[in-house]
């Protein structure tokens, strides 16, 4: 008797909630759990499921039970689907094993292991393979920094290729900013081949700010002078754009500096202020010129309409 109420209290714990499904392509599906008035979602991988194209896509309703088992526990789904979308409910049933043998490999969590934080341990999927292979790799971090990596897709290949292009002392949180603004391997390739060497704050700043190796080539094409790792940034962010830069070549300002487009940038000097100078008929006045008079407030319309000269 007392073996079977045991049993029974058993399968009363764990965490208990509804799915869905929603299969938008061959490849990738979103799943969608709710609980306990929380929500948690992520596109997985189509091959993740345990069901086949026919069960999925199937156009009439088709009964289906199907289990992710992760490190950190076991996640049963019962329910249907028809036409690429799926409903019904699930239980999780947490692992026994999982937290002694996070302290075997001396991770530290700063949040009890609950039920509830080993089932999100779950959903992130923090196997104790992926921590291993972190370590491996110089990344002995504390359990919350292992669920970063994974809810911002910071894998042992990524680390890899970051090394093999020169980075390899990134920390922790390098990694995951790197994820974050979109800092790819690629990206870091065709900066280097701009003749970009920057360091990972650099990196993190082009992509806030939109510094795109497109940018830069439209910049150098256009003959902007001084195109370096600060001025592509304060470009961007003061507002210099290609199509800027290309008004006032065909005004006749050609080969500017990176500092003096950022210069006009800041203190208003636009296109259109150059036009009504030389409508006024004052032509080819020097940046230095534009700009001084910007900053005391010196208007075309100040000098009145006169003939050109």
């Amino acid at each position: 008797m007392f073996a079977i109420l045991l049993a029974a209290a058993l399968s009363s714990t764990g965490i208990r909630g509804t799915w869905t499904i929603l299969a938008g392509d061959k490849d990738r599906v979103q799943l969608t759990m709710v609980r306990e008035n929380s929500n948690w979602g992520q596109s997985i991988r189509r091959s993740q499921l345990p069901l086949s194209d026919a069960q999925i896509d199937g156009s009439s309703e088709t009964p289906v039970r199907f289990v992710l088992n992760r490190d950190a526990g076991v996640i049963d789904f019962t329910g249907s689907f028809e036409s690429g979308e799926g409903v019904g409910r699930f239980a999780f049933t947490p692992s026994s094993s999982y937290a002694a043998t996070l302290r075997s490999l001396g991770v530290s969590s700063d949040e009890a292991l609950d039920d509830k934080k080993l089932f999100s341990l779950a959903m992130h999927d923090v196997s104790t393979a992926f921590i291993r292979d972190m370590q491996s790799l110089g990344y002995r971090e504390n359990l919350e920094s292992y669920v970063r990596f994974r809810i911002h897709g910071v894998s042992t290949d990524f680390v890899r290729e970051l090394r093999s292009l020169g980075y390899d002392k990134l920390s922790a949180e390098d990694l995951v900013r790197f994820r974050i603004h979109g800092v790819s391997p690629q990206f870091i390739r065709d900066m280097k081949g701009l003749g970009f060497e920057t360091t990972a704050e650099d990196l993190v700043r082009f992509r806030i700010h939109g510094a795109t190796p497109e940018f830069v080539r439209a910049m150098r094409d256009l003959g902007v002078k001084g195109v370096s790792s600060e001025s592509i940034v304060r470009m961007r962010i003061h507002g210099v754009s290609p199509e800027f830069v290309r008004e006032l070549s065909d005004l006749g300002y050609k080969s500017i500096d990176s500092d003096d487009l950022v210069r006009m940038r800041i203190h208003g000097v636009t296109t259109a202020f150059i036009r009504e100078l030389a409508n006024a008929g004052y032509h080819g006045i020097p940046i230095d010129k534009l700009v001084q008079m910007r900053i005391h407030g010196i208007n075309p319309a100040d000098f009145g309409r006169t003939s050109n000269q």
